[in-house]
């Protein structure tokens, strides 16, 4: 017989009953009041005449929602600022229970027992529980915290796809085509052209002695001058803004805080589709040069180039790197002979 994952519930963690509650009618000023008196930050909020429970008010709500609207809070009353939530049992499953909170993003729902409250869950309560829930056994190799390694793992592969792919050629470590200087010429519309090799760069074309800016070939060599450039601004950006949300995604997932799909998929997909055009458009540039430019691959580059690629898909796949160690795929489901 296989082991099953071990999964937890509101039972098993410590409910907290020192906790207050306050008539939904009561004003805002009371249940401030109340909240300095028990020394808590939030308040169960009951109907007096049921004592059903209609949802938690919060510090937080009190001065989002009354202060900052500037709303007397001695008339105000707790029901228009509170949130609602639905109250947890003691056989709700741990990660239902933090799942609510967090997409509520609050710090409390209540826990009930035959429809009477006997206590309040908090979100930091379910912390500790949720890797024990959540395990993940989609990945090859196996670890102690999946998550925490996909955060490290994803953080030091998404800087190196930067510093590889977009930072070097960048600042000019290598780029992405050479040629001579006697080939420039007529391309380029000078006369004379002294620098030795001239190697193409993310902005700019430079040799030895010699800078020019990939913007000043726009009106002599076409609109995909300017379609080029425009991709390496896309890269710079882009690449700015996919390196922190890799790094930020990752750590939302090792503390299980949702993220948006443009953030983890959308925006990191681009900097790869972007990397790619920008070699795309440097080839049509130089075909479609009148006459055609004779120019070498930077090898360097070109390698350069494929390994911040692959850098970029390993850190956006990292779901499928790492498992839970010592659980396998089989130990996810029952079987009893």
């Amino acid at each position: 017989m296989s082991k099953s994952k071990k999964e937890y519930f509101v039972r098993d963690l410590i409910i907290d009953d020192e906790y207050g509650i306050i008539d939904s009618n009561a004003s805002i000023q009371d249940a401030a009041k109340k909240m300095k008196e028990l020394g808590v930050p939030d308040l169960v909020v009951v109907e007096k005449e049921s004592n059903k429970i209609l949802g938690v008010v919060a510090d937080f709500d009190i001065v989002q929602n009354v202060v900052a609207e500037g709303i007397d809070p001695k008339s105000a009353k707790v029901i228009s600022a509170m949130y609602t939530i639905t109250s947890v049992s003691l056989d709700t499953p741990v990660f239902e229970a933090f799942t609510r909170m967090r997409d509520l993003q609050v710090n409390v729902v209540p826990v009930v027992e035959k429809e009477k409250l006997i206590g309040v869950c908090t979100i930091q309560d379910c912390w500790d529980y949720i890797p024990d829930v959540s395990e993940d056994d989609i990945g090859l190799i196996p670890v102690a915290d999946p998550k925490n390694a996909e955060f490290w793992f994803t953080s030091v592969c998404s800087i190196l796809a930067f510093v590889l792919g977009i930072l070097l050629p960048l600042v000019g470590v290598f780029g992405y085509f050479s040629a001579n200087q006697t080939d420039l010429m007529n391309f380029f519309g000078m006369a004379e052209i002294r620098g030795g090799e001239i190697t193409f760069y993310l902005f700019e074309a430079r040799g030895t002695d010699f800078f020019f800016p990939l913007s000043n070939l726009i009106a002599r060599n076409g609109f995909i001058w300017a379609i080029l450039v425009t991709c390496s601004f896309s890269i710079l950006i882009i690449g700015i803004i996919g390196l922190f949300s890799l790094i930020y995604t990752s750590f939302s997932d090792a503390r299980n805080i949702k993220t948006g799909r443009i953030v983890r998929t959308v925006i990191p997909w681009l900097i790869i589709v972007f990397m790619i055009l920008e070699w795309v458009f440097f080839i049509i540039g130089f075909m479609t040069a009148a006459p055609p430019v004779n120019v070498l691959i930077d090898g360097i580059g070109l390698f350069m180039s494929i390994t911040s690629i692959l850098l970029f898909l390993l850190a956006i796949n990292r779901n499928y790197l790492f498992r839970q160690k010592g659980i396998s795929k089989s130990s996810t489901v029952e079987v009893s002979v």
